[in-house]
C-alpha cells in the first residue's frame, strides 16, 4: 500500500509468473538473517551534521508534496481534501481523536528512495510507523516496502531508502498544500505539525523474505528502523512512550485496531471514483464512500481472520476502509481506547479481499483497488530477528 511521489512506478508481474515464482522459491531457514540497508546516517564524526541535514531536507513544502494525496494525478500533492462518509465515520475508518499513548507513538513516515543501479533515479513515498518498546528505546516499526522495493512490485530496478524521517503524532490540519512550480522552501515544520519533533531514520532493516522476495506473495512485509532527533539526547521512547510488541500471535477471531495515515484515493476502494474521475463504486453504498488526504491519523477496528500460511507469518485480514499511506501503521491487540495502549502484532501491508487470497499484483487489472479489506503483516520469527538487530543498534 505504498504511495509514490516523484517518479511513478510502472509495470507488473503476471499472475502466472507469481505462481511459478512461488513454486520455485528456494527453501530457507525461518531465522534467516535480515537485510540491513546501508546506513541512512552513518556513525562517526559527521553523524550529528548528517542527521541535521536529513531532517532539514523535509521542509513543510516537501512534507505536503509527499505526504498529501495526489487525486488530481499531477504528482504535486494537489489532490482534494478529505471527506467523511455521508452515513458517518464507522469501524471501517474514522479519525482518531481520543488521544492517549497511540496519539504519540504512531506517526507519519516520509521516505526518499534512490535506484541502487542509478542514483539519479529517485522516488519518494508516504507511509505510517509506530514506536515500540525496545532495549535502546529507539525502534519504530513499518512495512518492508516502506524501506525497500524492487522489480517484484513492478519497478525497474531496486529502490532503497536513503533519507527518511518519522513524525510522531503528525497533524497536517494546518499544513498548506505544496504550490506546483514553487521551490521546496526552507521552512521546518513547527509544533502544530510535529508536536514531538521530526526524527531522522539512521538505520533500517527488512526481513530476509522481503529482501529476497519483495512482493506480497512470498515476502514477509516488515521493516524496522531506529531514529534520532537532532539536539535531543533522549531516545524517542522517553519522549513519546512506546507500545508493547509481541511475536507469533495467532488465533481466530481477534479484535484488532489498525492505525495510520491513509493518503492516496486513486487506490481507495471506498472513494467511488476512477483515475479519470468517473464513478466506480465497486458496490460500496454511497453512504460509506469517503476520501483521505494524508493530514489525519485514522483508525479501523474489526474482528480479523488469520491465515498462518499466508504472507510469510500470520496474515491478519480485516474489513477496513484505509488506503495507501497507511502502509506500515500498527495493528494492536488488547487495545484500550481510553488509554490508547495495546500490543502491536502486525503492520499494514496491502489490500486484500474478504477471503484473504487477493493477488499481490492487483495493478495488472484496469481497476486495481483490490479490497475492501486490509491485510496486516503479522510479526513472526523473521520479524523478531529484525527487531533484535534494531533494538541492539545505536541510533
Amino acid at each position: 500500500m505504498i504511495t509514490r511521489r516523484g517518479r511513478t512506478a510502472g509495470g507488473a508481474l503476471a499472475g502466472t509468473v507469481a505462481a511459478l515464482a512461488l513454486a520455485a522459491a528456494p527453501a530457507h531457514a525461518d531465522d534467516a538473517t535480515p537485510y540491513a540497508l546501508p546506513p541512512l546516517v552513518a556513525a562517526g564524526a559527521a553523524h550529528d551534521r548528517d542527521l541535521a541535514a536529513e531532517v532539514a531536507y523535509w521542509t513543510t513544502d516537501r512534507i505536503a508534496r509527499i505526504g498529501f494525496n495526489d487525486d488530481s494525478g499531477n504528482e504535486n500533492g494537489q489532490g482534494a481534501d478529505a471527506y467523511a462518509p455521508a452515513g458517518g465515520w464507522d469501524t471501517l475508518s474514522a479519525p482518531w481523536s481520543s488521544g492517549g499513548l497511540i496519539s504519540r507513538t504512531a506517526g507519519k513516515l516520509l521516505v526518499h528512495f534512490h535506484n541502487t543501479g542509478n542514483a539519479s533515479d529517485t522516488l519518494s513515498t508516504s507511509c505510517s510507523a509506530n514506536v515500540v518498546t525496545s532495549a535502546n528505546q529507539s525502534v519504530i516499526t513499518a512495512a518492508g516496502h516502506c524501506f525497500r522495493v524492487d522489480s517484484n512490485v513492478g519497478l525497474t530496478g531496486t529502490y532503497e531508502a536513503d533519507n527518511a524521517v518519522f513524525i510522531p503524532g503528525f497533524n497536517g490540519a494546518s499544513l498548506a498544500r505544496y504550490v506546483p512550480g514553487s521551490t521546496p522552501g526552507t521552512t521546518a515544520p513547527g509544533p502544530a505539525v510535529a508536536p514531538y519533533g521530526v526524527w531522522g531514520v539512521t538505520r533500517a532493516w527488512v526481513t530476509y523474505d522481503w529482501h529476497v522476495h519483495s512482493n506480497w506473495t512470498l515476502g514477509s512485509d516488515v521493516g524496522m528502523a531506529v531514529v534520532a532527533k537532532p539536539g535531543e539526547s533522549r531516545p524517542i521512547g522517553q519522549v513519546v512512550g512506546a507500545q508493547n510488541i509481541a511475536f507469533g500471535v495467532s488465533g481466530n477471531p481477534k479484535e484488532l485496531y489498525q492505525f495510520g495515515y491513509p493518503t492516496d484515493n486513486v487506490r481507495n476502494w471506498y472513494w467511488g471514483k476512477n483515475n479519470d474521475g468517473t464513478n466506480a463504486s465497486y458496490g460500496v453504498p454511497a453512504s460509506q464512500r469517503r476520501g483521505f488526504d494524508g493530514r489525519t491519523m485514522m483508525y479501523a477496528h474489526n474482528s480479523t481472520t488469520i491465515d498462518d500460511a499466508q504472507l510469510g507469518n500470520m496474515g491478519h485480514d480485516m474489513a477496513s476502509a484505509m488506503s495507501p499511506g497507511s502502509s506500515g501503521g500498527p495493528w494492536l491487540t488488547g487495545f484500550d481506547p481510553a488509554t490508547g495502549t495495546g500490543t502491536q502484532i502486525a503492520v499494514t501491508s496491502r489490500f486484500t479481499n474478504p477471503t484473504g487470497d487477493a493477488p499481490w499484483y492487483p495493478w495488472v487489472a484496469p481497476s486495481w483497488q483490490v479490497g475492501p479489506w486490509s491485510a496486516g503483516q503479522g510479526f513472526g520469527v523473521q520479524s523478531k530477528a529484525v527487531y533484535d538487530l534494531a533494538q541492539a543498534a545505536t541510533p
